[in-house]
């Protein structure tokens, strides 16, 4: 099983799980677009989200990460894609953060999420 570098605690036990999107793809939503999506959680201190990439029929692509899931507020930013190759800088569009269901600027957005990093990591080293 293939363990990365989790970016809350530094440890190397974040682990990428497949989610089963059978019942995702039966939905009317994807209008013959593709959609697959990842899980990823750290063993050591809980860190954790979910990746969903969706692929419409003209090959743009929507990918979007869940972080903080039963913890409020959740934190979600969205990259859109004209293509759906690998994500880097250079393949994306642009992104859109939220707090909750409530759109945000860049800077808030990673500023909630250094603040849990932070809390995750002060848990997991006392």
């Amino acid at each position: 099983m293939e363990r990365l570098k989790c970016k809350a605690c530094g440890s190397f036990s974040m682990v990428p799980l497949e989610v089963d999107d059978e019942a995702a793809e039966s939905e009317e939503y994807l209008l013959g677009g593709e959609q697959e999506s990842r899980f990823f959680t750290c063993h050591v201190c809980g860190d954790n989200w979910l990746s969903v990439k969706k692929v419409e029929t003209g090959g743009a692509c929507e990918i979007t990460f869940v972080h903080q899931m039963g913890m409020q507020p959740t934190l979600k930013r969205i990259a859109n894609m004209a293509t759906s190759i690998v994500l880097k800088d250079s393949t994306v569009d642009g992104w859109d953060y939220y707090l909750g269901d409530d759109q945000v600027e860049e800077a808030e957005w990673r500023e909630q999420l250094d603040r849990r990093r932070s809390v995750l990591r002060a848990i997991c080293t006392n």
